[in-house]
């Protein structure tokens, strides 16, 4: 027999070895597969990795670097790693260099548990110009508890972190010896400059000069007034602020009303009230005394507030009469004039006999249906005297005035 069939035997027998050394036992093949114990787990512990916002940075420039972790807590095992070294107090990354960090809130998983940091970095340094500079790797050492059997504690392990490539951008050429960058003004610049610094100085000394003349005129004018003492005459309060304070007041009355009950007092003050509202309604001239805010009001009068540290005290003397002979003199308003002018005359009646009557008897009931109605009538009348129905009521009189002429031709 020749030595190449002794090898071909021999090669043969080895192959049927090596594949009955692979095949499973009867045994083996009818036991089933098992997997991991209830609570236990079958793949790595613990993982991470990092990433960051920016895959290029400038020397000196600012990038977020993230690390995100994920380890197991599945029913006895858990997996704890020490954190020390991955506070962003004292975390070293060199040569980047740590200005702040910050742990986000950690999320639950289950079985996995995940945290997450994120840092600011910065590189600073001439030598990693047009480089890439990796950020260092790391270890992140834990343990994994077991809760069976009494609690039980694993050694220490280490999880690595890889390092990460970096590309730092040049901002100068490599034969370049300085990093200073040289003034990029001329001579033009600085003349230029120059001249636009002395033109805004000779117009701010005109305005100064401007300034200076102006306040010399404002104090000779307040001087000349404190010296010929001329008395200034007030403005007096338009017929809309009157009517206003006459409302807001008649508002207070109400309220005293309802707390004390009507008394000759009040009564008094209804019909000053009215007797204001009345000459406003009929046009006439209303009694306005500029006083100070300390001098007091006496009865029949009226404070209203002008200004912030003077009021008018302010009085009329119409009486019901004068009402009606105004609606009974032939020239007859238009209807709600009327209306307002008869609600008016009616309240002077009867808080004039409230107040100045013998008796003494106060109805009550016929005193508040009366301040109703004489507080709806001024009502009506402000809105009378408001700027565009006053404009509006003298266009419609022209208008009626321009007809008539027409027709009398």
């Amino acid at each position: 027999m020749s030595i190449r069939s002794w090898r071909a035997r021999l090669g043969a027998v080895v192959l049927v070895l090596a594949c009955g050394a692979w095949l499973p036992t009867p045994a083996d093949a009818q036991a089933p597969a098992q997997g991991p114990a209830p609570g236990e787990v079958a793949s790595d512990p613990i993982k991470c990795f990092w990433k960051t916002d920016k895959s290029a940075v400038q020397i000196g420039e600012r990038f977020t670097l993230t690390l995100t972790c994920g380890v197991i807590e599945a029913g006895r095992i858990t997996v704890v790693p020490d954190l020390k070294q991955l506070e962003p107090a004292t975390i070293q990354l060199t040569p980047f260099e740590a200005i702040d960090g910050t742990r986000h809130e950690d999320i639950q998983e289950p079985p996995w548990r995940y945290f997450q940091y994120e840092y600011t970095l910065r590189l600073v340094g001439e030598e990693f110009f047009g480089q890439d500079v990796a950020i260092p790797s790391m270890n992140v050492p834990y343990n994994i508890h077991s809760t069976g059997g009494g609690g039980i504690e694993g050694r220490d392990k280490t999880y690595a972190l890889p390092a990460l490539s970096m590309r730092v951008l040049s901002l100068v050429p490599k034969q370049a010896t300085d990093i200073r960058d040289a003034s990029r003004d001329t001579f033009g610049d600085i003349e230029a400059r120059r001249f636009r610094a002395t033109g805004e100085l000779i117009a701010a000394g005109i305005f100064f000069s401007f300034a200076v003349v102006l306040v010399g005129v404002a104090v000779a004018r307040t001087v000349g007034q404190y010296r010929k003492r001329v008395t200034v005459v007030a403005r007096p309060l338009p017929s809309g602020t009157v009517l206003r304070g006459c409302l807001r007041d008649l508002g207070r009355l109400k309220s005293d009303v309802a707390r004390e009950g009507w008394t000759p007092e009040l009564a008094g003050r209804a019909l000053t009230v009215f007797r204001i509202a009345g000459a406003v309604a009929l046009d006439q001239p209303v009694a306005q005394a500029m006083v100070d805010m300390h001098v007091p009001g006496r009865e029949g009068q009226l404070a209203l507030r002008k200004g912030m540290r003077r009021r008018a005290l302010v009085s009329a003397p119409t009486t019901a009469e004068a009402i009606a002979r105004q609606l009974g003199n032939g020239n007859t308003p238009d209807p709600r004039a009327q209306a307002t002018l008869e609600e008016i005359r009616d309240s002077l009646r009867v808080f004039n006999a409230a107040r100045y009557g013998r008796n003494g008897h106060l109805d009550r009931t016929a005193l508040d249906t009366t301040l109703e109605n004489g507080t709806s009538a001024v009502r009506r009348l402000r809105v009378t005297k408001l700027w565009p129905m006053r404009v509006g009521a003298a266009l419609a009189k022209s208008a009626a005035g321009v007809g008539g002429a027409v027709w009398s031709r």
